[in-house]
């Protein structure tokens, strides 16, 4: 968690420790999203892999940055304006969906 904490602090430019149980606490909150969304199905316990651990970076800064505008889909002030999306895993989906246990078979069924 301590090499996670730091590259993030890093990506937000973050210096000093005020705000490390904050960004902990949302580090360990995306982690739960996506292991909820890898292993949704319930079959066999999936952890998200190394190469894929940039997705939690990614989220945690949304999340993050969102902070005070949370249930917005947009804010602005002056000239800077921000939006966002009603689901913050869309744009992952295709990087999660090959490592994700499906529960059933490997195609359709068709009753006649």
């Amino acid at each position: 968690m301590e090499k996670e904490l730091e590259k993030l602090k890093l990506y937000l430019g973050i210096g000093d420790k005020e705000q490390d149980e904050l960004l902990c606490l949302l580090i360990e909150d995306c982690k739960a999203c996506l292991n909820s969304y890898i292993n949704q199905d319930g079959v066999v316990a999936v952890t998200l892999p190394e190469s894929l651990s940039w997705i939690v970076r990614e989220l945690t800064i949304q999340r993050f940055n969102r902070i005070g505008d949370e249930g917005k889909t947009s804010s602005s002030e002056s000239d800077v304006s921000a939006s966002w999306n009603d689901d913050d895993l869309a744009e992952y989906i295709k990087y999660l969906d090959p490592i994700r246990v499906r529960r059933g078979g490997r195609g359709i069924a068709r009753f006649i």
